[in-house]
């Protein structure tokens, strides 16, 4: 009994003693103190510095030239001398077509033209000398008969009036006459004109039927020269699309050639990017599966988006061991301009809807800070408004901070300390009870 009562007794001391401490203002403030604790966290300084990124393309190999081979004649095929992949030079014979009825033209055209041109040669040069000898014979000749007939008339009107001869005998006589002066009339202007040489409509003429005939004979010549299909450019043969027997029709495809000696990707960049590229710079083309990386240059940058609000580039790649095949995809590496910016680790940027911001460290508070971010190299970020460069901002922590916490910096080489003991800073212990 008496051991109950000093139990109860000694419990209601310490029940005292706990009351007492528990109305300690100092007790209660280290507790409020320990509640409201630090958050600790690491900064950095934004900087402002040379900076650039790498950017990154990717787009498929085509070959600079893709060119279709097609027929300038209608025929049947009868020699194919290519097959695909073969290289061809410009100029090469790729396939041959029957053609037999252009040969037969070509030659008729070329024996008109030999005449056109004697005819020609004739008109020009003029008469010569023993052509007008023999037509002032020609002349003699006919002016002897002209005589002769005239005499013959004045005999048969003699003859008529003594009534020797009847009416029709002198109408003879008269009708040869006649004939006899019409072919010396004739002959005196030939010799005359023969004389005076060709005219100037004969002469136009002759150099008219001339040309005719040697346009005639040219487009006979290239009638038969199409009957052999040659390759357009340098390159390799991609298709054929014929064989022999196969009747070929005027511009039918025979074959696709395609110059794969420089190749070209055409890739894709932003808005933001596209003012990295420029024509003429070089840039850095991988090809992973012909385990080929080399050396392109920019040949355009598309001033117009597409619809894909993309800016279309152009990129010409040497490709002379022919390694790459067209259709391969290629990526596109380019450092980016440098340029003075103010750049944050990357981890450091919070972004929330369509805002982005980070936490500086002012007087151990958290100040929230919304910033317009730039490129990324992976790494850091540019920032383009916001911030001034030498903030302290939070890189570790800030995903757990709220506008205006209070922060604790801590050094981050500490939490490299201990294999891997935290080096944050510990709560404080509680104080024991007074009294």
């Amino acid at each position: 009994m008496n051991r109950t009562v000093r139990m109860i007794t000694i419990g209601i001391l310490v029940l005292a003693v706990v009351i007492g401490c528990s109305s300690n203002p100092e007790n209660s403030n280290r507790r409020m103190s320990q509640g409201a604790r630090a958050v600790p966290v690491e900064v950095k300084k934004a900087a402002q510095e040379e900076f650039s990124v790498q950017l990154a393309l990717s787009g498929r190999l085509e070959a600079i030239q893709q060119v279709d081979i097609t027929s300038k004649a209608t025929g049947r095929v009868s020699q194919v001398l290519v097959k695909v992949g073969d290289q061809v030079k410009s100029g090469q014979a790729i396939a041959i077509l029957e053609g037999q009825e252009l040969q037969i033209q070509m030659q008729k055209a070329q024996a008109s033209m030999l005449s056109a041109q004697a005819k020609y040669a004739e008109a020009t040069k003029g008469v010569e000398e023993e052509t007008l000898a023999q037509t002032a014979n020609s002349l003699a000749d006919l002016q002897n008969k002209e005589n002769a007939a005239r005499v013959d008339l004045e005999r048969a009107e003699t003859l008529f009036k003594e009534g020797a001869i009847s009416t029709a005998e002198v109408e003879k006589a008269r009708l040869a006459l006649a004939t006899a002066t019409t072919n010396l009339e004739n002959q005196k202007q030939k010799a005359k004109q023969e004389k005076k040489g060709p005219t100037k409509e004969e002469l136009d003429t002759a150099n008219a039927q001339l040309k005719q005939s040697e346009a005639d004979y040219a487009l006979s010549q290239l009638n038969v020269t199409n009957l052999t299909i040659k390759a357009p450019i340098d390159g390799v043969i991609g298709s054929l699309a014929v064989t022999v027997g196969d009747q070929l029709s005027n511009n039918g495809v025979v074959a696709q050639v395609v110059n794969m000696k420089t190749m070209k990707v055409t890739a894709k960049t932003s808005e933001g990017q596209v003012g990295q590229f420029e024509p003429g710079q070089t840039v850095t083309v991988k090809i992973p599966s012909a385990k080929l990386t080399v050396t392109g240059k920019i040949t355009s940058v598309s001033p117009i988006a597409d619809a894909s609000k993309s800016y279309p580039i152009e990129i010409e790649v040497d490709n002379t061991e022919m390694r790459a095949k067209s259709g391969m995809v290629a990526s596109i590496e380019v450092k980016g301009n440098p340029h003075q910016a103010i750049v944050v680790p990357r981890e450091a940027v919070i972004t929330k809807a369509e805002s982005s911001y980070v936490f500086v460290v002012e007087d151990n508070k958290a100040k929230q800070v919304t910033v317009t971010t730039g490129e990324s190299d992976g790494t850091k970020i540019e920032i383009l408004s916001g911030l001034q460069g030498g903030e302290s901002v939070v890189v570790q922590g800030q995903n757990t901070l709220t506008a205006n916490s209070t922060v604790a910096v801590i050094d981050p080489n500490q939490a490299k300390e201990g294999q891997g003991k935290k080096a944050w800073p510990r709560p404080e212990p509680s104080a024991a009870p007074k009294g």
